[in-house]
C-alpha cells in the first residue's frame, strides 16, 4: 500500500494530465481555440495544486468542488472540540460545579450537617487542592465542619469561611461558553 502523501501526489498529477490531454484534444477540433471549455480544463488541470490555498471552487454550469483536505480537517477540529467540551463538562463532578456556582452567586450559600457531610467535605477540598476555591484566614474545610456542628442541624453560610478564587471564575466561564457555543455531536 502507497503511502498517503503519494498517493495524493499520484491523484494530483493524474487529474492534471487527464485535464491537460482532455483540453489539448479540445483546442485541436476547436482549431486552437481558447473558449469557456477550454478555460475550465486549465481550472481543473490547476485545481489540485491550489487544492491547499483554496476550499472550494465553483465552476460554470452550477458545478461545485470542494476539497476533501479541507473537510477532512474540519472533521478533526470538530472531534478535537467535542473532546474539549467532554472534558470541561466532566472535570468536576456535578456537587462539585454546584458549589463552585454556589460560592460564585451573590447570595448566601447555605450548607447544614448531614448524612452527605462526608461527601461536601471531599467536594470542597478537591475544589480547594484544584485552586478553584480558597479559605478565608484562619478558615477552611475544618472550620466550617465545626460550625456546622456548632449550628445543630441549621444551616450555616458556607461563604463565611470559603471564596471563588479567580481559577474558579474562569472554569465557570470557559464551561458556560463552551456548553453554549459548541453544538453536541447529534447537533451537527
Amino acid at each position: 500500500m502507497e503511502p498517503p502523501k503519494l498517493t495524493s501526489l499520484v491523484a494530483r498529477f493524474t487529474v492534471t494530465a487527464v485535464a491537460i490531454v482532455v483540453l489539448v484534444l479540445h483546442l485541436f477540433w476547436n482549431r486552437a481555440k481558447l473558449d469557456n471549455q477550454g478555460v475550465v480544463l486549465v481550472v481543473i488541470a490547476l485545481l489540485p495544486w491550489l487544492a491547499s490555498i483554496i476550499s472550494r471552487a465553483e465552476l460554470p454550469g452550477g458545478w461545485k468542488l470542494e476539497f476533501q483536505a479541507v473537510k477532512t480537517e474540519q472533521q478533526r477540529q470538530a472531534q478535537e472540540i467535542n473532546a474539549l467540551k467532554f472534558l470541561v463538562a466532566n472535570f468536576l463532578t456535578e456537587p462539585e460545579y454546584r458549589h463552585l456556582e454556589g460560592l460564585a452567586s451573590d447570595k448566601p450559600y447555605w450548607a447544614r450537617r448531614d448524612a452527605t457531610t462526608a461527601y461536601f467535605e471531599m467536594e470542597m477540598r478537591r475544589l480547594r487542592a484544584l485552586g478553584f476555591i480558597q479559605g478565608f484566614p484562619e478558615r477552611g474545610v475544618r472550620s466550617l465542619l465545626k460550625a456546622m456542628d456548632d449550628a445543630r442541624g441549621k444551616e450555616i453560610n458556607v461563604k463565611e469561611h470559603f471564596e471563588i478564587t479567580a481559577r474558579g471564575r474562569d472554569y465557570l466561564h470557559l464551561r458556560t461558553e463552551m456548553l453554549a457555543a459548541v453544538p453536541s455531536p447529534a447537533e451537527t
